[in-house]
């Protein structure tokens, strides 16, 4: 039998489930919650008691998978890490960018996990001002800190500033890809097929590391 703690649990994932779903396929101002709770079978005041507001559930609904995509780049970075150490060389640039992008496009990828939804909720999550995300995301890009001295070791001539822009373009190249791959077909009138996610993750690899 459950206790009331493994209960409150399920009712709070539950909710983060049903928002996930019902935010990756509408605005922020579109959906209720009226009917995040409705779905996710919880009392109407479930959403104020476990996340504070609506704006409180957005954010824990990016909160929850940002960390474990964080996570996922550092444990990349660290075998890349070990494993040029072990070859007396330096982490490559490509090894470095592939641990960066390789979890968000994977997950793009994982239907059974439901890490897609994730992904389609992103773009609202960037461009969904009422939602405040500017002080949660400034929580999560840590993790874009930890690959800066990688990277100013393989190309020192490169200043902090200049790295973190390659980021942030290297970022938005991601997101659009991430955000709108099936866009590939109409615009080369179907001469180009997704593939499967080592490919496509190797194709922005090789685009942002010739940016880069």
């Amino acid at each position: 039998m459950k206790t009331k703690k493994h209960l409150g649990q399920d009712a709070r994932e539950r909710i983060l489930d049903v928002a996930e779903e019902l935010f990756a396929n509408g605005s922020f101002a579109s959906v209720s919650v009226r009917t995040v709770t409705s779905k996710a079978d919880v009392n109407l005041s479930a959403v104020n008691y476990y996340f504070g507001s609506k704006q409180g559930l957005f954010q824990a609904v990016y909160i929850r998978r940002a960390a474990l995509v964080n996570n996922e780049r550092l444990h990349l970075l660290h075998v890349a890490s070990d494993k040029a150490q072990a070859e007396g060389r330096d982490a490559s640039l490509k090894e470095l960018i592939s641990a960066l992008l390789t979890p968000p496009v994977f997950w793009l990828f994982d239907e059974e996990k439901g890490f897609s939804v994730y992904i389609r909720f992103l773009a609202r999550a960037y461009l969904e001002d009422v939602s405040d995300m500017d002080n949660v995301l400034k929580r999560e890009v840590y993790v874009f800190e930890k690959f800066i001295p990688y990277f100013q070791k393989i190309m020192p001539k490169l200043s902090e500033e200049d790295i973190y822009w390659r980021i942030y373009f290297m970022m938005g190249a991601l997101h659009h890809t991430i955000n709108h791959l099936h866009r590939i077909n109409l615009l080369s009138n179907d001469s180009c097929k997704v593939g499967s996610r080592e490919e496509t993750r190797d194709r922005v690899v090789e685009f942002c590391c010739k940016g880069f």
